[in-house]
Protein backbone atom coordinates (compact mmCIF):
# COMPACT_ATOMS: atom_id res chain seq x y z
CA UNK A 1 0.00 0.00 0.00
CA UNK A 2 1.21 3.33 -0.70
CA UNK A 3 1.86 5.80 1.38
CA UNK A 4 -0.79 8.43 0.14
CA UNK A 5 -3.30 5.64 0.61
CA UNK A 6 -2.34 5.23 4.17
CA UNK A 7 -1.96 7.94 5.55
CA UNK A 8 -5.70 8.78 3.66
CA UNK A 9 -7.12 5.55 5.52
CA UNK A 10 -5.53 6.81 8.63
CA UNK A 11 -7.05 9.92 8.31
CA UNK A 12 -10.26 8.17 7.43
CA UNK A 13 -10.09 6.33 10.02
CA UNK A 14 -9.14 9.20 13.14
CA UNK A 15 -12.24 11.01 11.37
CA UNK A 16 -14.48 8.47 11.31
CA UNK A 17 -13.33 7.71 15.29
CA UNK A 18 -14.26 11.44 16.01
CA UNK A 19 -17.68 11.60 14.73
CA UNK A 20 -18.20 7.91 16.61
CA UNK A 21 -17.17 9.54 19.65
CA UNK A 22 -19.22 13.04 19.18
CA UNK A 23 -22.07 10.93 17.75
CA UNK A 24 -22.08 8.83 21.09
CA UNK A 25 -21.83 11.87 23.55
CA UNK A 26 -24.07 14.41 21.37
CA UNK A 27 -27.04 13.73 23.34
CA UNK A 28 -25.88 13.86 26.60
CA UNK A 29 -23.90 17.17 25.09
CA UNK A 30 -27.04 18.78 23.55
CA UNK A 31 -29.21 17.82 26.17
CA UNK A 32 -27.25 19.54 28.90
CA UNK A 33 -26.59 22.90 27.54
CA UNK A 34 -30.31 23.03 26.49
CA UNK A 35 -31.20 22.09 30.45
CA UNK A 36 -28.64 24.79 31.70
CA UNK A 37 -29.68 27.15 28.87
CA UNK A 38 -33.19 26.54 30.13
CA UNK A 39 -32.65 26.83 33.75
CA UNK A 40 -30.45 30.79 32.91
CA UNK A 41 -33.60 31.30 31.62
CA UNK A 42 -35.64 30.77 34.50
CA UNK A 43 -33.65 32.39 36.61
CA UNK A 44 -33.68 35.29 34.34
CA UNK A 45 -37.83 35.38 34.21
CA UNK A 46 -37.06 35.31 38.35
CA UNK A 47 -35.30 38.09 38.56
CA UNK A 48 -37.34 40.39 36.00
CA UNK A 49 -40.93 39.16 38.00
CA UNK A 50 -38.42 40.43 41.57
CA UNK A 51 -37.85 43.55 39.42
CA UNK A 52 -41.63 44.28 38.85
CA UNK A 53 -42.27 43.24 42.08
CA UNK A 54 -39.89 45.85 43.29
CA UNK A 55 -41.72 48.44 40.93
CA UNK A 56 -45.16 48.00 40.79
CA UNK A 57 -45.69 46.04 44.31
CA UNK A 58 -46.76 42.32 45.04
CA UNK A 59 -50.34 43.14 44.85
CA UNK A 60 -50.43 42.98 40.88
CA UNK A 61 -49.24 39.94 40.51
CA UNK A 62 -52.14 38.06 43.28
CA UNK A 63 -55.64 37.82 42.65
CA UNK A 64 -58.34 40.37 44.36
CA UNK A 65 -59.81 39.13 47.09
CA UNK A 66 -58.74 37.12 50.25
CA UNK A 67 -56.59 33.99 47.73
CA UNK A 68 -53.22 34.56 48.78
CA UNK A 69 -52.43 32.57 45.63
CA UNK A 70 -52.16 33.29 42.08
CA UNK A 71 -50.64 30.64 38.83
CA UNK A 72 -50.66 32.18 35.56
CA UNK A 73 -50.02 30.56 32.55
CA UNK A 74 -49.29 31.17 29.15
CA UNK A 75 -51.48 31.12 25.90
CA UNK A 76 -49.96 27.33 25.20
CA UNK A 77 -49.66 26.67 29.01
CA UNK A 78 -45.74 25.59 28.19
CA UNK A 79 -45.11 28.12 30.77
CA UNK A 80 -46.50 29.02 34.32
CA UNK A 81 -45.69 31.40 36.89
CA UNK A 82 -47.34 30.44 40.21
CA UNK A 83 -46.91 33.17 43.40
CA UNK A 84 -48.27 31.88 46.96
CA UNK A 85 -47.82 33.25 50.10
CA UNK A 86 -46.86 31.01 52.79
CA UNK A 87 -45.64 30.31 56.52
CA UNK A 88 -42.90 27.59 55.90
CA UNK A 89 -39.16 28.91 56.21
CA UNK A 90 -37.53 30.32 53.82
CA UNK A 91 -35.12 27.82 51.56
CA UNK A 92 -32.83 28.28 48.86
CA UNK A 93 -33.33 28.48 45.33
CA UNK A 94 -33.61 25.08 43.31
CA UNK A 95 -33.97 23.24 40.20
CA UNK A 96 -35.76 20.25 39.40
CA UNK A 97 -38.35 18.84 37.02
CA UNK A 98 -41.68 18.24 38.64
CA UNK A 99 -44.93 16.79 37.21
CA UNK A 100 -47.73 19.75 36.70
CA UNK A 101 -51.36 19.62 34.70
CA UNK A 102 -51.63 20.69 31.47
CA UNK A 103 -54.98 20.68 29.80
CA UNK A 104 -55.68 18.33 32.47
CA UNK A 105 -52.94 15.89 31.99
CA UNK A 106 -49.90 15.67 34.10
CA UNK A 107 -47.07 16.71 32.14
CA UNK A 108 -43.38 17.23 33.30
CA UNK A 109 -42.10 20.97 33.55
CA UNK A 110 -38.48 21.96 34.70
CA UNK A 111 -39.59 24.50 37.39
CA UNK A 112 -37.52 26.96 39.06
CA UNK A 113 -38.51 27.60 42.86
CA UNK A 114 -37.75 30.64 45.25
CA UNK A 115 -38.71 32.41 48.04
CA UNK A 116 -38.67 35.53 50.47
CA UNK A 117 -40.27 38.39 51.83
CA UNK A 118 -42.05 41.12 50.45
CA UNK A 119 -44.14 43.39 52.73
CA UNK A 120 -43.53 41.07 55.52
CA UNK A 121 -44.52 38.10 54.21
CA UNK A 122 -43.26 34.96 52.90
CA UNK A 123 -43.77 34.18 49.56
CA UNK A 124 -43.12 31.29 47.50
CA UNK A 125 -42.50 31.45 43.61
CA UNK A 126 -42.27 28.74 40.88
CA UNK A 127 -41.54 29.47 37.42
CA UNK A 128 -41.89 26.57 35.12
CA UNK A 129 -40.65 25.63 31.51
CA UNK A 130 -42.67 22.42 29.99
CA UNK A 131 -40.20 19.97 28.96
CA UNK A 132 -41.91 18.91 26.01
CA UNK A 133 -40.88 22.50 24.42
CA UNK A 134 -37.35 22.03 26.11
CA UNK A 135 -37.06 18.67 24.15
CA UNK A 136 -38.15 20.63 21.14
CA UNK A 137 -35.02 22.66 21.23
CA UNK A 138 -33.05 19.88 22.22
CA UNK A 139 -34.10 17.97 19.16
CA UNK A 140 -33.14 21.23 16.91
CA UNK A 141 -30.05 21.62 17.95
CA UNK A 142 -29.49 17.59 18.01
CA UNK A 143 -30.12 17.70 14.17
CA UNK A 144 -28.40 20.83 13.55
CA UNK A 145 -25.70 19.62 15.83
CA UNK A 146 -25.81 16.12 13.67
CA UNK A 147 -25.58 17.86 9.95
CA UNK A 148 -22.62 20.14 11.41
CA UNK A 149 -20.64 17.56 12.50
CA UNK A 150 -21.13 15.36 9.33
CA UNK A 151 -20.32 18.77 7.23
CA UNK A 152 -17.20 19.68 9.55
CA UNK A 153 -15.89 16.14 9.10
CA UNK A 154 -16.38 15.80 5.27
CA UNK A 155 -14.62 19.13 5.03
CA UNK A 156 -11.60 18.63 6.97
CA UNK A 157 -11.21 15.11 5.15
CA UNK A 158 -11.36 16.34 1.94
CA UNK A 159 -9.19 19.54 3.02
CA UNK A 160 -6.67 16.80 4.08
CA UNK A 161 -6.85 14.24 1.66
CA UNK A 162 -5.96 17.35 -0.81
CA UNK A 163 -3.58 18.53 1.45
CA UNK A 164 -1.86 15.08 1.79
CA UNK A 165 -2.09 14.67 -1.82
CA UNK A 166 -0.43 18.09 -2.42
CA UNK A 167 2.27 17.09 0.10
CA UNK A 168 3.28 13.72 -1.57
CA UNK A 169 3.50 15.13 -4.78
CA UNK A 170 7.12 15.41 -4.54
CA UNK A 171 7.25 11.86 -3.89
CA UNK A 172 5.34 10.95 -7.10
CA UNK A 173 8.39 13.43 -8.77
CA UNK A 174 11.26 11.21 -6.73
CA UNK A 175 9.52 7.73 -8.20
CA UNK A 176 9.38 8.94 -11.59
CA UNK A 177 12.97 10.33 -11.45
CA UNK A 178 13.90 6.63 -10.30
CA UNK A 179 11.98 5.26 -12.99
CA UNK A 180 13.60 7.13 -15.44
CA UNK A 181 16.90 5.63 -14.42
CA UNK A 182 17.59 2.86 -17.32
CA UNK A 183 21.38 2.58 -16.70
CA UNK A 184 24.01 3.54 -15.08
CA UNK A 185 23.83 7.01 -16.79
CA UNK A 186 21.27 8.79 -14.79
CA UNK A 187 19.05 11.72 -16.67
CA UNK A 188 20.19 15.57 -15.49
CA UNK A 189 16.91 16.35 -12.93
CA UNK A 190 16.70 19.43 -11.71
CA UNK A 191 16.26 20.49 -8.26
CA UNK A 192 13.64 18.83 -6.86
CA UNK A 193 10.76 21.50 -6.16
CA UNK A 194 9.15 21.12 -2.51
CA UNK A 195 9.52 23.06 0.52
CA UNK A 196 9.36 19.98 2.86
CA UNK A 197 12.99 20.01 4.12
CA UNK A 198 12.71 16.22 4.01
CA UNK A 199 11.97 15.63 0.79
CA UNK A 200 14.75 17.80 -0.28
CA UNK A 201 17.22 15.63 1.73
CA UNK A 202 15.90 12.57 0.25
CA UNK A 203 16.20 13.94 -3.42
CA UNK A 204 19.65 15.09 -2.48
CA UNK A 205 20.86 11.73 -1.17
CA UNK A 206 19.70 9.90 -3.95
CA UNK A 207 21.29 12.45 -6.46
CA UNK A 208 24.30 11.36 -4.93
CA UNK A 209 24.02 7.61 -4.86
CA UNK A 210 23.40 8.01 -8.42
CA UNK A 211 26.03 9.44 -9.23
CA UNK A 212 28.19 7.07 -7.29
CA UNK A 213 26.91 4.03 -8.51
CA UNK A 214 27.41 6.79 -11.85
CA UNK A 215 30.97 7.13 -11.19
CA UNK A 216 31.51 3.24 -10.57
CA UNK A 217 29.71 1.94 -13.59
CA UNK A 218 32.12 4.20 -15.47
CA UNK A 219 35.16 2.50 -13.66
CA UNK A 220 34.02 -1.05 -14.60
CA UNK A 221 33.23 0.10 -18.00
CA UNK A 222 36.18 1.84 -18.92
CA UNK A 223 38.02 -1.07 -16.41
CA UNK A 224 36.64 -3.92 -18.85
CA UNK A 225 36.91 -1.59 -22.12
CA UNK A 226 40.40 -1.12 -21.47
CA UNK A 227 40.97 -4.86 -20.26
CA UNK A 228 39.15 -6.16 -23.22
CA UNK A 229 41.34 -4.15 -25.88
CA UNK A 230 44.57 -4.98 -24.19
CA UNK A 231 44.29 -8.40 -23.84
CA UNK A 232 43.33 -9.16 -27.53
CA UNK A 233 46.20 -8.05 -28.71
CA UNK A 234 48.38 -10.99 -27.10
CA UNK A 235 45.46 -12.88 -27.86
CA UNK A 236 46.31 -12.52 -31.66
CA UNK A 237 49.36 -12.97 -31.33
CA UNK A 238 49.20 -16.10 -29.68
CA UNK A 239 47.03 -17.63 -32.36
CA UNK A 240 49.50 -16.55 -35.00
CA UNK A 241 51.70 -18.45 -33.05
CA UNK A 242 50.18 -21.47 -33.00
CA UNK A 243 48.31 -21.38 -36.39
CA UNK A 244 52.39 -21.31 -37.53
CA UNK A 245 53.26 -24.23 -35.25
CA UNK A 246 50.72 -26.47 -36.49
CA UNK A 247 52.36 -25.93 -40.10
CA UNK A 248 54.93 -27.41 -39.52
CA UNK A 249 55.60 -30.52 -40.90
CA UNK A 250 57.54 -32.52 -38.04
CA UNK A 251 55.13 -31.40 -35.02
CA UNK A 252 54.26 -34.78 -33.04
CA UNK A 253 50.92 -35.71 -32.77
CA UNK A 254 50.60 -35.55 -29.35
CA UNK A 255 52.13 -31.88 -29.68
CA UNK A 256 49.62 -31.11 -32.23
CA UNK A 257 46.53 -32.20 -30.69
CA UNK A 258 47.42 -29.95 -27.38
CA UNK A 259 48.04 -27.07 -29.53
CA UNK A 260 44.67 -27.61 -31.47
CA UNK A 261 42.51 -27.43 -27.57
CA UNK A 262 45.25 -24.04 -26.71
CA UNK A 263 43.63 -22.41 -29.87
CA UNK A 264 40.19 -23.24 -29.65
CA UNK A 265 40.16 -22.24 -25.82
CA UNK A 266 41.78 -18.42 -27.33
CA UNK A 267 39.05 -18.34 -29.55
CA UNK A 268 36.62 -18.42 -26.67
CA UNK A 269 38.50 -16.26 -24.85
CA UNK A 270 38.59 -14.02 -27.85
CA UNK A 271 34.86 -14.52 -28.30
CA UNK A 272 34.42 -13.62 -24.77
CA UNK A 273 36.37 -10.65 -24.84
CA UNK A 274 34.32 -9.09 -28.10
CA UNK A 275 31.50 -9.58 -26.24
CA UNK A 276 32.80 -7.36 -23.62
CA UNK A 277 33.71 -4.91 -25.60
CA UNK A 278 30.21 -4.78 -27.16
CA UNK A 279 28.31 -4.57 -24.02
CA UNK A 280 31.07 -1.41 -22.84
CA UNK A 281 30.18 0.10 -26.51
CA UNK A 282 26.60 -0.16 -25.91
CA UNK A 283 26.71 1.11 -22.42
CA UNK A 284 28.85 3.95 -23.42
CA UNK A 285 26.38 4.69 -26.59
CA UNK A 286 28.90 4.32 -29.16
CA UNK A 287 26.27 3.11 -31.77
CA UNK A 288 23.63 5.41 -33.31
CA UNK A 289 20.29 5.00 -33.53
CA UNK A 290 19.08 6.74 -36.22
CA UNK A 291 17.33 4.24 -38.36
CA UNK A 292 13.61 2.97 -38.05
CA UNK A 293 13.97 -0.62 -37.74
CA UNK A 294 11.28 -3.29 -39.45
CA UNK A 295 11.25 -6.21 -36.35
CA UNK A 296 9.47 -8.44 -38.57
CA UNK A 297 12.18 -8.17 -40.91
CA UNK A 298 14.78 -8.45 -38.43
CA UNK A 299 13.07 -11.37 -36.92
CA UNK A 300 12.78 -12.87 -40.56
CA UNK A 301 17.02 -12.63 -41.14
CA UNK A 302 17.84 -13.78 -38.01
CA UNK A 303 15.74 -17.07 -38.18
CA UNK A 304 17.33 -17.22 -41.87
CA UNK A 305 20.57 -17.22 -40.28
CA UNK A 306 19.87 -20.01 -37.44
CA UNK A 307 17.93 -22.18 -39.85
CA UNK A 308 20.55 -24.83 -39.78
CA UNK A 309 20.77 -25.36 -35.77
CA UNK A 310 16.78 -25.26 -35.94
CA UNK A 311 16.86 -27.90 -38.66
CA UNK A 312 19.25 -30.19 -36.46
CA UNK A 313 17.06 -30.34 -33.45
CA UNK A 314 14.35 -30.94 -35.53
CA UNK A 315 12.54 -27.60 -33.69
CA UNK A 316 8.69 -26.47 -35.48
CA UNK A 317 8.65 -23.07 -35.65
CA UNK A 318 5.55 -20.79 -35.27
CA UNK A 319 4.98 -17.33 -36.11
CA UNK A 320 1.66 -15.40 -34.65
CA UNK A 321 2.63 -12.07 -35.38
CA UNK A 322 -0.54 -9.50 -35.59
CA UNK A 323 0.19 -5.86 -36.84
CA UNK A 324 3.89 -4.39 -37.84
CA UNK A 325 6.42 -3.74 -35.38
CA UNK A 326 8.23 -0.53 -35.67
CA UNK A 327 11.30 0.75 -33.68
CA UNK A 328 12.51 3.80 -33.91
CA UNK A 329 15.13 5.50 -33.21
CA UNK A 330 16.90 2.36 -33.23
CA UNK A 331 20.09 1.05 -34.30
CA UNK A 332 19.24 -2.33 -36.68
CA UNK A 333 22.81 -3.75 -36.10
CA UNK A 334 22.22 -3.75 -32.62
CA UNK A 335 18.46 -5.14 -32.60
CA UNK A 336 19.50 -7.82 -34.65
CA UNK A 337 21.96 -8.89 -32.08
CA UNK A 338 19.57 -9.18 -29.65
CA UNK A 339 16.85 -10.83 -31.63
CA UNK A 340 19.44 -13.33 -32.57
CA UNK A 341 20.49 -13.62 -28.91
CA UNK A 342 17.22 -14.59 -27.83
CA UNK A 343 16.43 -16.92 -30.63
CA UNK A 344 19.80 -19.10 -29.93
CA UNK A 345 18.96 -19.44 -26.03
CA UNK A 346 15.70 -20.55 -27.50
CA UNK A 347 16.98 -22.99 -29.48
CA UNK A 348 20.30 -23.93 -27.50
CA UNK A 349 17.94 -24.83 -24.44
CA UNK A 350 15.16 -26.12 -26.10
CA UNK A 351 14.56 -30.25 -26.49
CA UNK A 352 14.69 -31.76 -29.11
CA UNK A 353 11.40 -31.94 -30.94
CA UNK A 354 10.25 -28.78 -29.23
CA UNK A 355 8.91 -25.46 -31.08
CA UNK A 356 9.30 -22.11 -30.89
CA UNK A 357 6.45 -19.45 -30.82
CA UNK A 358 7.21 -16.04 -32.36
CA UNK A 359 3.91 -13.61 -31.37
CA UNK A 360 3.19 -10.27 -30.77
CA UNK A 361 0.49 -7.71 -30.57
CA UNK A 362 0.05 -3.81 -30.60
CA UNK A 363 -0.85 -2.21 -27.36
CA UNK A 364 -2.56 0.66 -25.67
CA UNK A 365 -0.22 3.80 -26.44
CA UNK A 366 0.95 2.36 -30.03
CA UNK A 367 3.49 0.25 -28.11
CA UNK A 368 3.93 -3.43 -29.45
CA UNK A 369 4.90 -7.04 -27.34
CA UNK A 370 6.79 -9.06 -28.97
CA UNK A 371 7.12 -12.47 -27.15
CA UNK A 372 9.63 -15.48 -27.96
CA UNK A 373 8.67 -18.82 -26.22
CA UNK A 374 10.44 -21.84 -26.17
CA UNK A 375 9.51 -25.13 -24.42
CA UNK A 376 12.93 -26.60 -23.01
CA UNK A 377 13.49 -27.05 -19.37
CA UNK A 378 11.50 -24.21 -17.74
CA UNK A 379 13.78 -21.33 -15.25
CA UNK A 380 13.57 -21.75 -11.41
CA UNK A 381 12.00 -18.85 -9.68
CA UNK A 382 14.63 -18.28 -7.65
CA UNK A 383 16.87 -17.90 -10.99
CA UNK A 384 14.74 -15.15 -13.02
CA UNK A 385 15.71 -11.49 -11.19
CA UNK A 386 19.52 -12.85 -11.67
CA UNK A 387 18.95 -13.66 -15.39
CA UNK A 388 20.50 -11.16 -17.47
CA UNK A 389 23.49 -10.76 -14.77
CA UNK A 390 26.81 -11.38 -16.61
CA UNK A 391 28.65 -14.86 -16.20
CA UNK A 392 25.33 -16.09 -14.16
CA UNK A 393 24.40 -19.85 -15.99
CA UNK A 394 21.97 -21.90 -14.32
CA UNK A 395 21.90 -24.67 -16.70
CA UNK A 396 25.34 -26.76 -16.30
CA UNK A 397 24.39 -28.93 -18.91
CA UNK A 398 25.08 -26.24 -21.60
CA UNK A 399 28.68 -26.58 -22.14
CA UNK A 400 28.62 -23.73 -24.83
CA UNK A 401 28.42 -20.06 -24.01
CA UNK A 402 29.75 -17.65 -21.22
CA UNK A 403 26.59 -16.60 -19.74
CA UNK A 404 27.00 -12.92 -21.54
CA UNK A 405 24.30 -13.56 -24.28
CA UNK A 406 21.56 -12.14 -21.91
CA UNK A 407 23.70 -9.34 -21.02
CA UNK A 408 24.43 -8.16 -24.18
CA UNK A 409 20.43 -8.39 -24.41
CA UNK A 410 19.41 -6.15 -21.84
CA UNK A 411 22.45 -3.78 -22.48
CA UNK A 412 20.69 -3.41 -25.91
CA UNK A 413 16.92 -2.67 -24.67
CA UNK A 414 18.27 -0.92 -21.92
CA UNK A 415 19.71 1.27 -24.61
CA UNK A 416 16.41 1.80 -27.28
CA UNK A 417 14.14 1.70 -23.91
CA UNK A 418 12.58 -1.72 -24.57
CA UNK A 419 10.90 -2.77 -21.45
CA UNK A 420 11.52 -6.91 -21.62
CA UNK A 421 10.64 -9.30 -18.75
CA UNK A 422 10.67 -13.29 -18.49
CA UNK A 423 8.46 -15.68 -17.30
CA UNK A 424 8.63 -19.52 -17.09
CA UNK A 425 6.63 -22.32 -15.95
CA UNK A 426 5.88 -26.11 -16.80
CA UNK A 427 4.32 -26.98 -20.39
CA UNK A 428 4.38 -23.50 -21.46
CA UNK A 429 8.35 -23.14 -21.48
CA UNK A 430 10.31 -19.73 -21.28
CA UNK A 431 8.93 -16.70 -22.55
CA UNK A 432 10.57 -13.44 -23.32
CA UNK A 433 8.52 -10.86 -23.54
CA UNK A 434 9.84 -7.20 -25.16
CA UNK A 435 7.46 -4.11 -25.13
CA UNK A 436 8.99 -1.78 -27.27
CA UNK A 437 8.10 1.55 -27.16
CA UNK A 438 5.82 3.66 -29.58
CA UNK A 439 7.13 4.70 -32.84
CA UNK A 440 9.23 7.86 -32.90
CA UNK A 441 9.22 9.27 -36.17
CA UNK A 442 12.71 10.48 -37.48
CA UNK A 443 13.24 13.67 -39.00
CA UNK A 444 13.61 13.08 -43.43
CA UNK A 445 17.77 14.12 -44.08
Amino acid sequence: MKLQQKLVLLTTLSKGLMAAILLLALPWVVQTLVMRHTDSALRTELRQVQARIAQVGIGEFLPQGPAMRRTHYDLLQDEFIDLQATTSQPFRDTIGTFPRRQHGAAVDFRVLRHSGYYQGQLYTFEIGKSIASVEDVYDLLRTSAGYALAFTVLTTLLIELGVIGHLLQPVDHIVERLRAVRGPQAPDFPPLRTTTSDFQYLDASIQQMLLKIQRVFEQERQFIANASHELLTPISILQNRFENMLRAENLPEEAEAQLVTSQKTLQRMTATLRTLLLISRVENNQFPRNETVDVREVLTDAVEELEDRIGHKQISLQWNLTGQPMLAPASRTLIFTLIINLLSNAIKYNRAGGEIEISGQPEAGEAYVLNIRNTGKPIAADNLPHLFERFRRFDPEAAEGEGLGLAVVRSIAQLHFVQITVTSEKGPGTTFSLRLPPLVLLPTP
